[in-house]
């Protein structure tokens, strides 16, 4: 099926990176093996695919450990609140669960545009790629739109894989940041639910966030 109208060497690289995080979104339960140097308690940070990319959330988010990792194949990070992590009790507003993919290094950089991101993302492939059971039927895409390099998306994923606590609605965004692709999603908890303004507010934070950490230092001839 045509995800691209010609399907470019660029736009095949494209889709296999979307494959990769699209396993390691259907896979969330290993540990974040050979990070010892995390410590004992949740961290706010940790840098995955091979130190390259530094994965932080907004304020009052950290890493939870067990239900991260970092593999050849994609690296799957997985945020709560760190109240929560910490075994403290919440604030009168529970936050949400946040996700960040980053597909592993590939021979071509992945530099992707938000359109072409946007075309994948439309077709059959790359609804499928946004399921958790990797069914397309099961992905409605409620919003899309494009933010300079970033493709912001509203999803609702009715699958049967989709965890049990969180609404069937969230929030993404998918960028390309250091030659890899990177998706950051905002899902809410069914008990204590976030608005959709919340959830589009956090995912503005999160992704700030992100691009602060990833940064490309400024050196001296530059500054």
């Amino acid at each position: 099926m045509p995800i691209f109208d010609r399907m470019s060497a660029k736009g095949a690289a494209v889709v296999a990176a979307f494959g990769v995080l699209a396993l390691s979104g259907c896979d969330a339960n290993g540990e974040f093996a050979g990070r010892s140097s995390f410590g004992h308690g949740p961290v706010t940070a940790v840098r995955v695919a091979q130190n390259s990319v530094t994965v932080v959330g907004p304020s009052g988010y950290c890493i939870d450990k067990s239900g991260s990792r970092d593999r050849e194949r994609g690296s799957f990070v997985l945020l709560g609140s760190c109240a929560t992590l910490n075994g403290e009790p919440e604030g009168p507003t529970a936050p949400g669960v946040l996700t960040a993919l980053v597909s592993p290094e590939t021979d071509q950089p992945q530099a992707p545009t938000a359109a072409q991101l946007e075309r994948f993302l439309r077709s059959t492939s790359g609804r499928a790629a946004l399921s958790h059971d990797n069914r397309a039927d099961t992905v409605t895409l409620l919003d899309i739109r494009r933010d300079g390099d970033v493709l912001l998306l509203k999803v609702r994923d009715r699958s049967t894989g989709r965890p049990d606590d969180l609404q069937d609605t969230s929030w993404r965004a998918v960028l390309a940041m250091k030659n890899r692709l990177v998706a950051l999603s905002v899902h809410s908890h069914e008990a204590v639910p976030m608005t959709d303004a919340q959830m589009r507010r956090t995912l503005d934070r999160f992704l700030a966030a992100m691009r602060a950490a990833n940064a490309a230092p400024v050196s001296d001839q530059d500054a």
